[in-house]
């Protein structure tokens, strides 16, 4: 990249996050333990004998992906890189549509000498150039098959990446549900000559909270016929985040949504793309916020989303209607009149919501809810968790309104400032490992796990909400356990009553108190064998090339 880009990235940078906030993003960058992603990055690839065994692999469904490609003088190298990545692939029953609005005729010349051999390379010399969402649809116009998949003009395959997909559709729909199938991959970023895999994306099953606040299916996706046919394509009025609106309305129309952990997809930064250059599409993002916005109206759930310092990644704020009543347990007396006195003194005339709290001090939230009325909401906080009340009832009310969630949580740092847990993930022996713990408070994490909500499966109890229905419906805690075995014990439970755990890392509680030490084996022995099922499926909330160790949460896991 030349030196003027550069300075131009920069400055851009330091406008954004100013001299402090890119201090730390470039100190949290230098010692990432993705660093290290460069030099074995081989090992996520599949093995020529692996390919080999793929090609001459038949399944019970084979059918035709059409691979859609907008371009736009495309340069010769990279096109013919892509061409060559889709010619390797081990599943042979694909075509791919190339709809082209250059104004020369180097892509066409270039792609004229690929389909002279292989009758499954399309092509289409577009009247105009309609920009990204026009020229795609005339892509989507030339496919023939029963699945689309899309992706970038100057990007490119693993060899392996239509055979995942299509072993997908073969082991984890029904054959009913595949007209609705939609399902994503792991990918990693290359630069300009394709010499350097770094930066690798590992990427949690289906979240839907997650994706509310950043489109992180991004590449590779492959989606049913049915469902190009339900949505109509992508929407020119939404150029720039026209993918992120399509796949939110996939997802409202219906969608059965598949993650397959593997690097499928390969990303090139150079200065004409979005990887390398995002800078200077301000529009982008302003349509972001407002596909999220037609998503949430859809969804009954109506909410406001603006554009963050993180281009890409959106700040929700949930829409408040009505009358909340909302019962406090605090066992901490000086923690409960803080946030008595805030919401006191706060008036709320002329909003369209209004709260009716009852303070209560507690021992315990199992004593808590065993002997007191409790309201539609409860917001519990341990004793030794200091959290600011300002805005806290609304953010947690605002995400615990929905009637699918049960729980919201909250990021608990330690004394010393440093992250202690932003939700909780398990291992097979049934441990609960802390997300991102050890971190300091100032970073972000891995792909800003440390700074976007999420679904989890487990929250800390520090501080969290209730819907209390959703309480009273798995029958609250289980006294025999005790400690974060208890709360995932009941997170648990609630997940399987259909609800969703829900971890807000903008909203920050510190442990002053005494940190949590290793729980007795008793708990532990009865909470794996009752949930040893469970044990035996990687977390759908995190990825399985991912550690599982504590304070070592989203490194790469050793192999």
């Amino acid at each position: 990249m030349n030196v003027a880009y550069q300075i131009r990235y920069i400055k851009n940078l330091l406008k954004r996050y100013g001299i402090r906030g890119l201090f730390y993003k470039t100190l949290e960058r230098s010692k990432s333990p993705m660093l290290e992603y460069t030099k074995c990055y081989a090992r996520y690839l599949p093995s020529e004998e692996e390919l080999a065994s793929q090609r001459m692999q038949t399944f019970s469904y084979m059918p035709l992906v059409s691979i859609v490609v907008p371009t736009y003088e495309t340069p010769k190298q990279y096109l013919k890189e892509l061409l060559d990545s889709v010619e390797s692939q081990s599943y042979v029953n694909w075509e791919l549509c190339l709809a082209d609005g250059s104004k020369t005729a180097a892509v066409e010349q270039t792609v004229a000498e690929y389909a002279a051999k292989d009758i499954r390379i399309r092509y289409q010399r577009l009247k105009k150039n309609g920009g990204i969402s026009e020229n795609t649809n005339s892509g989507f116009a030339m496919a023939k098959g029963e699945y689309i998949a899309l992706m970038d003009h100057d990007d490119l395959l693993a060899a392996n990446a239509l055979y995942e997909m299509v072993k997908c559709l073969n082991t984890s729909y029904s054959k009913e549900e595949r007209m609705w199938a939609m399902i994503y991959s792991d990918e990693d970023k290359i630069n300009g000559n394709g010499s350097v895999h770094s930066r690798p994306h590992f990427k949690p099953d289906f979240n839907l909270e997650f994706l509310r606040h950043n489109n992180y299916f991004c590449h590779f996706l492959l989606f049913s016929s049915k469902l190009l046919q339900e949505t109509k394509g992508l929407n020119k009025a939404m150029d720039g985040a026209q993918d992120y609106d399509f796949v939110l309305r996939c997802i409202d129309a219906g969608a059965i949504v598949k993650h397959v952990p593997k690097i499928l997809y390969h990303w090139r930064i150079h200065e004409g793309s979005t990887a390398g250059n995002s800078e200077d599409k301000a529009y982008a993002f302003d349509n972001g916020c407002r596909a999220i916005e037609a998503h949430l109206k859809r969804s009954g759930e109506e909410g406001h989303a603006k554009v963050t310092e993180n281009l890409g990644v959106y700040r929700v704020s949930y829409r408040l209607k009505g009358r909340y009543d909302i019962t406090v347990f605090g066992e901490d007396e000086k923690q409960l009149l803080s946030i008595r006195r805030y919401y006191q003194n706060l008036s709320f005339e002329k909003k369209e919501y209004s709260f009716h709290i009852c303070y209560k001090k507690v021992n315990s939230l199992l004593d808590g809810i065993e002997k007191d009325r409790m309201g539609d909401y409860i917001l519990y906080i341990q004793k030794g968790i200091k959290i600011k009340a300002e805005g806290l009832l609304e953010t947690l009310v605002g995400n615990c309104q929905h009637m699918r969630t049960a729980a919201v949580g909250v990021k608990i740092l330690t004394r010393k400032k440093r992250v202690a847990s932003c939700g909780y993930t398990y291992d097979e022996n049934g441990c609960l490992i802390p997300f991102n713990s050890g971190i300091p408070a100032q970073y972000k994490g891995y792909f800003l796990h440390a700074a976007i909500p999420k679904n989890v499966s487990a929250i800390s109890f520090g501080c969290v909400m209730f819907r209390r229905d959703a309480l009273e419906t798995v029958g609250g805690l289980d006294p025999a356990l005790t400690g974060i075995y208890q709360e995932a014990d009941c997170c648990f439970r609630l997940s399987e009553h259909g609800y969703q755990i829900v971890v807000i890392p903008e909203v920050t509680a510190v442990q002053y108190g005494k940190e949590k030490t290793e729980e007795k084996k008793e708990p532990l022995q009865l909470f794996f064998e009752r949930w040893k099922q469970k044990f035996l499926v990687p977390d759908p909330c995190y990825n399985s090339n991912l550690s599982l160790k504590v304070n070592h949460t989203y490194a790469m896991k050793k192999m």
